[in-house]
């Protein structure tokens, strides 16, 4: 097989997928960053800042920033943990929720856009393939 079309769709995808996205994030003076939080923060909402960082591997000071700029933005809110009063949990607010919806539907918008000249039964096969390509990443031995 030549991995090459893969390669090449994997890298233009993901940077069709960015530009977009990026410009929608910076109208709010917003970064990548800024936008990948979010989504975390809707599906674990009540994350401390510690979590984050665990789970995106950015580093403290990158967290913080972020969250400063999802305050301001009014998208974000960081609250004291009820039982531990070092630790903050984050949120987002009523118009990150409204904003975000904003960003996936942008994001939905390219890839129907992608995928508009490809059968539906295409689309399933390419899922099944891409499904099975995917779990063998976890069989990989990648030195650390």
């Amino acid at each position: 097989m030549d991995y090459s079309i893969l390669t090449g769709f994997a890298t233009r995808y993901m940077m069709t997928k960015k530009r977009t996205l990026s410009n929608i994030l910076k109208q709010k003076d917003l970064n990548t960053i800024d936008g990948i939080l979010m989504v975390l923060i809707e599906k674990h909402p009540d994350f401390s800042q510690e979590k984050i960082g665990e789970i995106t591997l950015f580093d403290g000071a990158s967290i913080a920033r972020a969250l400063k700029r999802l305050e301001a933005s009014g998208f974000a809110e960081r609250k004291v943990h009820p039982t531990n009063h070092r630790k903050k949990l984050v949120n987002l607010t009523p118009a990150g929720k409204d904003f975000l919806k904003e960003v996936k539907a942008a994001d939905h918008k390219i890839s129907d856009q992608l995928f508009e000249d490809v059968s539906e039964e295409d689309q399933k096969s390419l899922e099944v393939i891409l499904t099975h390509v995917f779990n063998n990443f976890d069989k990989i031995d990648i030195p650390k």
